[in-house]
């Protein structure tokens, strides 16, 4: 058993993926299949705006953190003063293709919207 979304692979007897909390497809071939797209953002604010949004719409996502490897944090680190730190990891949530105009409407819509204060 196969998550569609994730990949991710499980034993017999399971039928929902428990990080996407959607069915599961018996062979890997099947969940290759599904063809995903991806949001990127490195602000936590519009994730989690994003992420709600997309649960309104009933719109199956996966979201994991992702580190950079580049050395810019810790050279920030040394020149804090001089210059602004960039987040060391960025979000990214990954959607069916199916629904990616609907899910890329949304993203935009909320990393457009006014910052909370």
């Amino acid at each position: 058993m196969y998550c569609p979304l994730c990949k991710a692979e499980y034993r017999d007897g399971f039928t929902e993926c428990s990080d996407c909390h959607i069915a599961l497809v018996p062979t890997q071939e099947q969940a290759k299949q599904f063809r995903t797209g991806q949001l990127c953002t490195d602000d936590g604010a519009v994730l989690n705006a994003l992420l709600n949004s997309l649960a309104d719409e009933n719109i199956a996502f996966r979201s994991r953190e992702v580190l950079r490897s580049s050395p810019w944090p810790w050279l920030s680190f040394l020149f804090w003063r001089y210059a602004k730190p960039k987040p060391a990891s960025e979000f990214r949530v990954d959607v069916f293709e199916k629904d990616w105009p609907r899910a890329k409407e949304i993203f935009d819509r909320v990393a457009a919207a006014e910052p909370l204060d």
